[in-house]
């Protein structure tokens, strides 16, 4: 039997354009597999994502400052998943 993980409520304000790409992520879900993701796991699964860089936020002083670290974070992770796949190819 599985523990179920404790969850909480967090209250975030969107802009118009950051509502409409979760729509549009929600939609193309749908429309492409029949499977329903809502934003709040959409905004979830970015949040584990994120998680999984093990970025470190100190030091951050701004706004745009913690947006490059998040996109180097997400950089170098994907750098390190495509590594593991070429290695892990037949023929390497």
């Amino acid at each position: 039997m599985s523990k179920k993980p404790v969850t909480h409520r967090v209250v975030t304000f969107l802009t118009r354009e950051e509502l409409d790409f979760l729509d549009k992520l929600e939609k193309d879900v749908m429309f492409s597999s029949g499977k329903y993701i809502s934003r709040s796991q959409i905004l979830q699964d970015m949040a584990e994502l994120l998680a999984k860089t093990k970025m470190n936020a100190t030091g951050i002083k701004d706004n745009q400052e913690l947006k490059s670290k998040i996109q180097e974070a997400i950089a170098k992770l994907y750098q390190e998943q495509e590594n593991s796949q070429s290695s892990n190819e037949p023929g390497q």
